[in-house]
C-alpha cells in the first residue's frame, strides 16, 4: 500500500506542476488533488505502468475509475509536454492516447458521476489536436448533461470560441453570453471583448460598441486600483480600442461616441476620440480623421488632453495635403490655448509641449498672413497700373485690398501673440521688426513708429542689429505717413512732427555711415519726396545744389534726381527734363544707372508730348517725340514715341515725313507690340499721298499677311481700289474678284466690289465678263433681306442700265434690211431687252434711274422711228404703191413716238413736283424738238416798270 500512495502522490505532484492556460484557448481544469506526498522523479511511462499495477490490485470499479482517468490524465500532460519541446513543422498527434483513454473510461463507466471531468478533458485533448468539432460535440455533451458542472464556465467560453472560429457568431454571441451569465472573473473581460466581435460580424454595431466599452471600463477600472495593465492586458486595451473604433466607423462615426452610456463621463473618453481618429488616420480617410479629433476638442478644449488632440488634427490635414485646413486649425489652437486663452485659466498652466506647438503654429500663421498679403498687395498694384478700371477690375481690386488688409493685420495680431508669449526669445527683434513692418502695411502708422523706433534704438539683439538701420528709416515714413493723417492745424499734428524731426535727426546720428545718410539735407529731401512733399523736396534739393561748391558728385546726382522726379511728379515735365539730362551727366555712358536715367527722360519727354498734345499744340508734341528718338534711342518709350509722332503726322497730312518713320519702325521694331499697326499706317500713309502702286503694294502685303482677318479683309478690297486708281486694271480686277469670291460679308463691301468688277470689265471691253458681274450685283441686291441698303439699290439700278445698255447697244448694231419681217424682229427684241432692264431700273424708285430710265427708253423708241422711216422700200414697187408702203411704216411709227411723247413728259412732270435732274434737262431738250409750240417759245423779258403795270 506503501507503493501504491507513492504512485497516486507522483501522479498528483506531475498534474500540479504541468503547464497551466496560457491563452484564452486553454482550459485550466485541474484533477482533483489528494494527499501530495515527496516521490523521487519519474517519467511519464513510469508513472503509467505504476498506475497499471494498481489497477490490478484493485477490485473496486470506483477506485478503479479513478486510476484510470490519472493514467489518461498522464497520457494528457505528456502530449503537452511532447507538444511543447517538438520543433518540427510536420503534423504529429500528441494527444491520441490521452483521447483513447478518455474514451475507453466513458464506454466503461457511462453512468460515472465523474464523467464531467473526462467529457472536459477530452474536449481539451480533442481541441489540442486540432479536431474543433469533436471538441464541441464534447463540450456541448459537457454542458448539455452535468449543467451544474463546476468548470461549466469555461466550457461555455470555449464552445464559443469554437463557434467564433467557425463564422457561427450567432451561436458564438449565445454562447458568450452564457459565459457572461456565470461571472467568472478570468473569463469575463475577455468574453465580453469576444462578445462584441461575435456581435460586429453580425453587423449589430451598437451592440459590439457595448462589449467593447465595457472590456474598456473594466481595464480602466484596473488601472485606477493597480496603477497599470498587466503585460497581457495592455495589448488587450489596445485590441479593444481599435474595435471601438471599427464599430464607430461602422455606426456613426466620433457623433455617436457620447451616445454609448458605458463612456458618459468617463475621464479616458479622449482615448477613444484618438483612437478612432487614428484609426480613420490609417485608412487615409482624413476628412473622418480630422472630425473625430475635432469632435472631441470641440466638446472638451479645455481638458488637458485637448491640445494633444488637437495636434493630431492638424497633422491629420498635413499628412492628407489639406494645408489651408491645417492652417485654420493651427490659428485655432493658438486661440484655444495660447497665453491668456480660456484653456489657461481652466487649467492653470500652459505646459512645455502646448508652449512648442505654439512656437511653431504662430509664427507659420504669421507668415503665411504676410506672405499672402504681399502677394494680394503686389497683384493689385499691378492691376491699378492698367489704368482706369471697369466694373470687374474694380470687384477684383475690391477683392485684393480687403485680401491685403486682413493679411497685414492678422500677420501683426500673430507677430503679437508671438511677442507675448515668448517675450525673452532670441528672435524678439526680428520678430518686432516683421511687426512694424506690417502695421506698416496695414496703415496703422502710428504703432509702426514704436516698434521701428524699438528695433532701431532700443533693442540690442541680432534681429536689431541686422534690422536697425532700415527701421530707423522706416520710422521716419511712418511717422509722415501718420501726419498725413492728421489736421495740420491740430495739436497733435504740431507734437508728432516734432517727434518726425527728432526720429531723422536720431537716425542721422545712430546711422552716419549709412548710405542714406551722407547728409542731413539730401536725406531731408529723399524722405520729403518718398512722402510725395515735393516742392519740399525742390526746395531743400535746390538750396543743396546752390549752396554747395563742392558738393560731391554722388550727392550731386541724388539731388538733381530728386528735383527731376519732384517736377515729373508736379507735372512740370520741362524742367524735369532739364533736371534728368544734368544728372544723366554725372554718370558713365552706357552704365546701367545712365541707361535708367535715360528711360526716366524719355518718360518725361513722353508726358510732356502729352500734355501739348491735350493742348491741342500738336506741332510741338510731334518735335517732342522726335526728340526721344534723338536723346534716348534706347529707351523702351523710343517705339512708341515714334509711333506716336507718325500718327500724329498723320493727322497733320505730313504724309512724306510719317512714312519714313513708319518705314524705319518697320525695320528696327518688328517686335514691338503694336508692330502689325506699322505696315496698315504706312499704307494708308501712302494712300492719302497718293502713291497709289506702293498704297496698292502695301494693302496687297497686309491682304495676306496680317493677323487680323478683318484687316486682311478690308486690305485686299483697298489694294484693288489702290491698282485701280493706278490704272493697273488687271491686278486690280484680280483682286476684286478674290475679294468676292471670298468675302460674302459685309454685304455692302461684297456689292462694292461687284461694282468694280463690273465697271472694270467695261473699260477692258470684256461684254460677257461685265454682264456677268451685273447679274451678281443685281442678284446680291435682290437678295440682300435686311442687309439691303440705298447704296445696294443703287448698284442693282445702276446694274440693270448697264444691263440695258448692252442690249441697247445690240438693237443699234443691228440694221433694218429687207426683207422687214426678217429684221424688224431681231431688232425688236433687242429693243425690248433693252427696254425691260431700263424698266427694272426705274423700279428701284431712285429718281437719277427713274429719269434716266425714261430718256434711254424714249431714245430707242425715237431710234426705232428714225430708222423705220429710213428703212429700204422694196424694189419693184409702183410709185403709188410705194406711197402706200410709206404711209404704212408712218402709221406704225406714229405710236411709238407717242411714246417717247410720254416717257418725256413724265420727267418733265417729275420737275414741276419739285424734283430735277440731268436727264429731265435732257427731257425738256427733247420736248422743244418734239413739241416745239409748247416747249420751245422765248421769253419775253419786261421791264421792272412794266410788271407793276
Amino acid at each position: 500500500m506503501k507503493r501504491t500512495s507513492i504512485a497516486i502522490g507522483i501522479s498528483l505532484a506531475l498534474l500540479g506542476c504541468s503547464s497551466g492556460q496560457k491563452t484564452l484557448g486553454d482550459l485550466s481544469y485541474q484533477p482533483k488533488k489528494e494527499k501530495e506526498i515527496v516521490f523521487e522523479n519519474l517519467t511519464h511511462q513510469e508513472v503509467r505502468k505504476e498506475y497499471q499495477e494498481l489497477l490490478s490490485l484493485f477490485k473496486d470499479d470506483e477506485l478503479k475509475e479513478q486510476i484510470e482517468r490519472r493514467i489518461a490524465d498522464v497520457y494528457m500532460i505528456e502530449g503537452g509536454n511532447d507538444q511543447l519541446k517538438e520543433t518540427v513543422t510536420q503534423p504529429k498527434s500528441y494527444y491520441a492516447e490521452a483521447i483513447k483513454s478518455y474514451q475507453n473510461i466513458l464506454k466503461k463507466y457511462p453512468n460515472s458521476p465523474d464523467n464531467a471531468d473526462v467529457l472536459y478533458q477530452l474536449a481539451r485533448a480533442y481541441d489540442m489536436e486540432g479536431e474543433q468539432d469533436k471538441a464541441l460535440e464534447m463540450l456541448t455533451k459537457l454542458t448539455r448533461h452535468h449543467p451544474n458542472y463546476k468548470n461549466n464556465s469555461e466550457a461555455h467560453f470555449r464552445k464559443a470560441d469554437i463557434l467564433y472560429s467557425k463564422k457561427e457568431y450567432r451561436q458564438a454571441e449565445h454562447e458568450y453570453k452564457i459565459t457572461l451569465a456565470y461571472n467568472n472573473p478570468k473569463l469575463n473581460l475577455y468574453a465580453n471583448y469576444m462578445l462584441g466581435w461575435s456581435q460586429y460580424k453580425q453587423l449589430k454595431y451598437e451592440n459590439s460598441l457595448d462589449a467593447f466599452v465595457n472590456v474598456l471600463n473594466t481595464l480602466m477600472q484596473r488601472v485606477d486600483s493597480q496603477g497599470e495593465l498587466s503585460k497581457a492586458e495592455k495589448p488587450l486595451a489596445e485590441e479593444t480600442l481599435k474595435s471601438i473604433s471599427l464599430g464607430l466607423s461602422k455606426y456613426g462615426g466620433a457623433e455617436y461616441i457620447e451616445d454609448i452610456d458605458g463612456l458618459s463621463g468617463k475621464d479616458y473618453i479622449w482615448m477613444v476620440y484618438n483612437s478612432l481618429g487614428q484609426y480613420f488616420l490609417d485608412k487615409e480617410r482624413y476628412e473622418d480623421s480630422a472630425q473625430s479629433f475635432r469632435a472631441y476638442v470641440n466638446r472638451y478644449n479645455f481638458t488637458a488632453k485637448a491640445p494633444e488632440l488637437h495636434s493630431h488634427l492638424i497633422s491629420t490635414y498635413i499628412k492628407g495635403g489639406f494645408p489651408l485646413q491645417a492652417l485654420q486649425e493651427k490659428e485655432t489652437y493658438v486661440g484655444y490655448y495660447g497665453i491668456g486663452s480660456e484653456y489657461e485659466r481652466n487649467v492653470g498652466s500652459i505646459n512645455a509641449g502646448i508652449l512648442s506647438q505654439l512656437k511653431i503654429y504662430i509664427n507659420e500663421l504669421a507668415k503665411h498672413y504676410h506672405s499672402e498679403a504681399q502677394l494680394a498687395q503686389k497683384e493689385r498694384q499691378k492691376l491699378e497700373k492698367r489704368g482706369q478700371p471697369n466694373s470687374s477690375m474694380k470687384s477684383q481690386l475690391d477683392k485684393l485690398t480687403e485680401v491685403e488688409s486682413k493679411g497685414f493685420n492678422q500677420a501683426a495680431h500673430f507677430y503679437s501673440e508671438y511677442l507675448r508669449t515668448f517675450p525673452t526669445d532670441k528672435r524678439v527683434g526680428e520678430i518686432t521688426y516683421l511687426r512694424a513692418e506690417v502695421l506698416f502695411q496695414a496703415g496703422r502708422y502710428k504703432e509702426a513708429v514704436t516698434d521701428y523706433e524699438n528695433v532701431a534704438y532700443q533693442l540690442k539683439d541680432k534681429g536689431s542689429q541686422k534690422n536697425g538701420a532700415n527701421a530707423g528709416y522706416a520710422a521716419i515714413i511712418s511717422y509722415d505717413k501718420h501726419l498725413d493723417s492728421l489736421s495740420e492745424s491740430s495739436q497733435e499734428h504740431a507734437q508728432w512732427k516734432s517727434k518726425a524731426v527728432e526720429s531723422m535727426l536720431r537716425f542721422a546720428s545712430v546711422y552716419h555711415t549709412d548710405n542714406r545718410s551722407p547728409s542731413v539735407l539730401t536725406n531731408a529731401a529723399e524722405y520729403l519726396f518718398s512722402l510725395q512733399q515735393y516742392e519740399r523736396a525742390l526746395e531743400v534739393a535746390q538750396q543743396l545744389i546752390n549752396k554747395t561748391k563742392k558738393l560731391d558728385k554722388n550727392l550731386k546726382k541724388t539731388a538733381y534726381g530728386i528735383m527731376a522726379h519732384s517736377n515729373f511728379k508736379l507735372e512740370r515735365y520741362s524742367e524735369a527734363e532739364k533736371n534728368y539730362v544734368n544728372q544723366r551727366q554725372l554718370v558713365k555712358k552706357g552704365s546701367g544707372e545712365h541707361k535708367a536715367i535715360s528711360e526716366r527722360l524719355a518718360v518725361t519727354i513722353y508726358k510732356n508730348s502729352e500734355v501739348m498734345v491735350a493742348n491741342d499744340d500738336k506741332a510741338s508734341a510731334i518735335t517732342e517725340l522726335l526728340k526721344i528718338v534723338k536723346l534716348t534711342p534706347d529707351s523702351s518709350v523710343r517705339v512708341t514715341a515714334q509711333y506716336d509722332a507718325s500718327r500724329l503726322m498723320l493727322g497733320a497730312e505730313r504724309w512724306s515725313e510719317a512714312i519714313n518713320l513708319l518705314k524705319e519702325l518697320i525695320q528696327l521694331f518688328p517686335k514691338y507690340e503694336h508692330a502689325n499697326e506699322f505696315p496698315r499706317k504706312l499704307a494708308f500713309a501712302y494712300e492719302q499721298n497718293k502713291n497709289w502702286l506702293l498704297a496698292a503694294q502695301e494693302y496687297e502685303q497686309l491682304s495676306k499677311n496680317d493677323k487680323d482677318e478683318e484687316v486682311k479683309r478690308n486690305s485686299l478690297f483697298l489694294s484693288a481700289s489702290m491698282y485701280r486708281k493706278n490704272k493697273n486694271y488687271d491686278t486690280a480686277i484680280k483682286l476684286f474678284r478674290k475679294y468676292a469670291r471670298t468675302y460674302e460679308q459685309p454685304f455692302d463691301v461684297r456689292m462694292e466690289a461687284r461694282f468694280n468688277l463690273a465697271d472694270l470689265y467695261e473699260k477692258t471691253d470684256e461684254k460677257s465678263k461685265q454682264l456677268f458681274w451685273l447679274r451678281r450685283i443685281i442678284e446680291g441686291d435682290a437678295k440682300g433681306g435686311n442687309q439691303r441698303t440705298e447704296r445696294s439699290r443703287w448698284l442693282g439700278a445702276w446694274a440693270n442700265i448697264k444691263y440695258g445698255d448692252y442690249f441697247a447697244f445690240e438693237f443699234k448694231r443691228k440694221r433694218l434690211t429687207l426683207p422687214l419681217a426678217k429684221s424688224l424682229p431681231r431688232k425688236n427684241e433687242a429693243m425690248r431687252d433693252a427696254v425691260q432692264r431700263y424698266q427694272q431700273a426705274a423700279d428701284y424708285g431712285i429718281l437719277e434711274f427713274v429719269t434716266m430710265s425714261s430718256v434711254k427708253m424714249a431714245g430707242l423708241y425715237q431710234q426705232l422711228v428714225k430708222e423705220l422711216k429710213r428703212a429700204p422700200v422694196p424694189s419693184g414697187l409702183s410709185t403709188e404703191e410705194k406711197s402706200a408702203y410709206r404711209g404704212i411704216i408712218e402709221e406704225q411709227a406714229a405710236p411709238l413716238m407717242d411714246t417717247v411723247v410720254e416717257l418725256h413728259q413724265g420727267n418733265i412732270n417729275r420737275a414741276w413736283e419739285g424734283e430735277y435732274d440731268k436727264w429731265i434737262e435732257k427731257s425738256y431738250q427733247a420736248m422743244k424738238e418734239l413739241r416745239p409750240a409748247r416747249y420751245a417759245k422765248s421769253e419775253i423779258e419786261v421791264s421792272y416798270g412794266d410788271e407793276i403795270w
